[in-house]
């Protein structure tokens, strides 16, 4: 299994930043986050996770809908202990891919959430609405993602692709509770300790 994370981009060209995440990020539902020692100050954003449901290499666009059956919502934490923009290039794969860094939500079937690209997910942390939005709203779409993606990996069953709002990055602190939505569906609760 792989987990693909990019951040946003335009749309039109495979983001810039893409890293490739140790499955021991990834903490489901219902179970604790706790803060690594590492680092001061820890932010959170909301993301969509598409859930890739067969093999393939070089995938056509037209044909990447036949990829993904589910999708969740999650939010990825990224440490905030890097002081310099040369620090932040060099490590970011450290700050926003380490145990804990993926906080995932349930999967929901493709059918039951309607069009990937309008999906929408949001994020609140104890109960303050944080924001979220979709994939269309951000520029991007889910089959050109992983049409890109496809010329560089092969994608197999089980493979994770998590893209990133552009929504901002919002501090989280122990004692607080995350939570999750596609759609206003709630899929995801995480405690932090």
């Amino acid at each position: 299994m792989k987990i693909i994370a990019i951040n946003n981009g335009d749309g039109r060209e495979l983001p810039q930043q893409v890293n490739i995440i140790a499955d021991s990020a990834v903490i489901k539902t219902n179970k604790p986050l706790f803060l690594p020692h590492f680092a001061q100050r820890f932010t959170a954003k909301p993301a969509i996770v598409l859930h890739i449901d067969r093999l393939g290499k070089h995938i056509a666009q037209r044909f990447a809908h036949r990829y993904t059956l589910a999708v969740a919502p999650a939010i990825k934490v990224t440490a905030r202990h890097i002081s310099t923009q040369q620090q932040c290039e060099q490590l970011s794969a450290l700050a926003s891919s380490f145990d804990g860094a993926l906080l995932l939500g349930d999967f929901a079937q493709v059918s039951q959430m309607g069009e990937i690209n309008a999906t929408t997910v949001t994020m609140d942390i104890n109960g303050d609405n944080k924001g979220g939005g979709t994939l269309e709203s951000n520029g991007l779409d889910y089959s050109h993602i992983i049409a890109s993606l496809s010329t560089f990996f092969t994608l197999k069953m089980g493979d994770f692709i998590v893209v990133e709002m552009t929504a901002d990055d919002f501090d989280i602190n122990i004692g607080d509770t995350l939570h999750a939505s596609c759609n206003e569906q709630r899929l995801l609760t995480i405690r932090v300790k």
